[in-house]
Formats: structure tokens, sequence, C-alpha cells
């Protein structure tokens, strides 16, 4: 669990940290709201891909359903 849980972390700082040198590749590192901005844009596209990802989970679980069935 803890092997995991590393790789979450390390994850996670990869995300960021590659955020803020996004950022300060562009100059906007310290324009006001502009970290905020950028995280909000990160999780808008988080939040469409999860729901991707559900859509897809469903259409496969049915398509697995119909398999069995026929």
């Amino acid at each position: 669990m803890r092997f995991y849980l590393f790789i979450l972390v390390l994850g996670l700082v990869a995300f960021v940290l590659s955020r803020l040198f996004h950022l300060l590749i562009q100059g906007k590192l310290f324009e006001e709201g502009a970290i905020k901005e950028s995280f909000r844009e990160s999780g808008a596209t988080l939040w469409l891909g999860m729901r991707l990802f559900v859509i897809i989970w469903l259409l496969y679980l049915s398509l697995v359903w119909l398999v069995k069935r026929c």
C-alpha cells in the first residue's frame, strides 16, 4: 500500500510542478490569479475526462452483458 501511495504523491507533485513550470515559461507565474486559473482549467479538463471514462466504462459493461446474453 505504501508503494502506491508513494507513486500517487509523486504523480501529484509532478503535476503541480508541471503546471508551475508551464506558467513560468509563459511568464505568468507571478501574475495575480494565474496559478488559480491554471489549476481551475486543469480541474475542468480532469472532470471532463472522468465523465468520459464513466461513459466508456458503461458502454463496455453493456457490451459485455450483451455478449454474455447472446
